[in-house]
């Protein structure tokens, strides 16, 4: 499981984030300025990394929690 970080102030509110997203998980806002980050499930391609020309982007990976049974 991945997440996005955004750091609003690098952002620089181009968009291209978000519209190289394969999932839709980072949203273009109509009244603000940073992407907004969508319900859909981030799956780690880096896209939008490589796109953005400020680097306020980073992907996270999430350690995936083990259960141990009795």
């Amino acid at each position: 499981m991945f997440r996005i970080q955004i750091d609003e102030a690098m952002c620089n509110c181009c968009g291209l984030c978000a519209e190289v997203c394969p999932n839709d998980v980072l949203i273009k806002r109509r009244d603000g300025c940073s992407p907004a980050i969508g319900d859909r499930e981030c799956v780690g391609c880096e896209n939008c990394v490589v796109v953005c020309e400020t680097g306020a982007l980073k992907i996270i990976k999430e350690d995936d929690e083990v259960s141990v049974g009795c």
